[in-house]
């Protein structure tokens, strides 16, 4: 257990300063970091489902998923949606044109284009709040504020980690109901409940005191902020979940040691990140 225990840290101790480094430095280099990081997640996600015996195209999906990021930053939500959309049909002419019709070619476009969504579509939310387009995206390169940009970025992840840290404790000290027995066993009531607690407090601590002057959240939008992107991560986390039952798996890999893969540790976040992205547009 102690074993463990220094391994994730260790695992973390790398991986954490290296996100940061990365959601600091913004522009192409972020967008290019999130598509890596999408890419592994869908490379998961296709192995995953291949155990299973199903089809994906797994090097269409992963190039594809890399893109979906950089192609926001640079053509906005706008040229997000062509893009996906762009996917959806190459993917299908792509198994029309190489997958026997008794394998099944239309199924495997789909799987294949769900996960292009789920991790490229979903984390791409990540570069606006990054770069504050908010509504409307400025043009790429123009001078920004460096710092503040990387807080907005981690106010949902802060937000996100440190519910689900309340939810584990919650869950182990209170929990007696679970939430979700056929998803996840080990998720209980109480659990949620402990997160949904948490995480109005931590928007408000976070936009008061992080954030840039100007976003400072009062108890309300801070309870409905925290709120969203807490229900929202808890869903994220319950859709992963119930992938990994489907495929008879208990991690998506064993890529990260001592926290299984790439895909577990984003799960939350994936669903996260759009919440909080519309929540700022509101309280803008």
């Amino acid at each position: 257990m102690k074993g463990d225990l220094r391994t994730r840290f260790a695992v973390a101790g790398v991986g954490v300063p290296l996100c940061a480094m990365v959601v600091f430095l913004g522009g192409p280099a972020f967008a290019i970091g999130l598509g890596a990081v999408a890419a592994v997640g869908f490379w998961e996600y296709a192995t995953m489902l291949r155990a299973t015996g199903a089809r994906v195209f797994v090097r269409l999906g992963c190039a594809g998923v890399l893109l979906y990021p950089v192609v926001v930053l640079y053509a906005g939500f706008p040229g997000g949606g062509l893009y996906g959309g762009a996917l959806l049909l190459a993917f299908s002419a792509f198994g029309v044109a190489r997958v026997p019709l008794e394998k099944r070619p239309i199924l495997a476009a789909g799987m294949t284009s769900f996960g292009a969504l789920y991790l490229g579509g979903l984390i791409s939310f990540g570069v606006p709040i990054r770069e504050g387009w908010l509504v409307t995206p400025p043009v790429v390169g123009q001078p920004t504020d460096q710092l503040a940009h990387t807080l907005f970025f981690f106010f949902p992840v802060a937000i996100t980690w440190l519910a689900d840290t309340a939810a584990f404790f919650g869950g182990r000290t209170f929990g007696s109901r679970q939430l979700a027995p056929r998803v996840s066993p080990n998720k209980t009531i109480e659990g949620a409940v402990s997160a949904l607690i948490a995480a109005p407090i931590v928007a408000l601590i976070y936009s008061r005191w992080v954030l840039p002057s100007g976003w400072e959240l009062g108890l309300g939008p801070s309870a409905l902020f925290g709120l969203a992107v807490a229900t929202m991560a808890i869903v994220g986390d319950l859709i992963e979940s119930a992938l990994k039952r489907e495929c008879g798996v208990k991690d998506s890999s064993s890529l990260l040691p001592g926290h299984g893969g790439l895909l577990d540790r984003l799960d939350s976040l994936l669903w996260a990140l759009p919440a909080a992205y519309f929540m700022m547009v509101i309280f803008k």
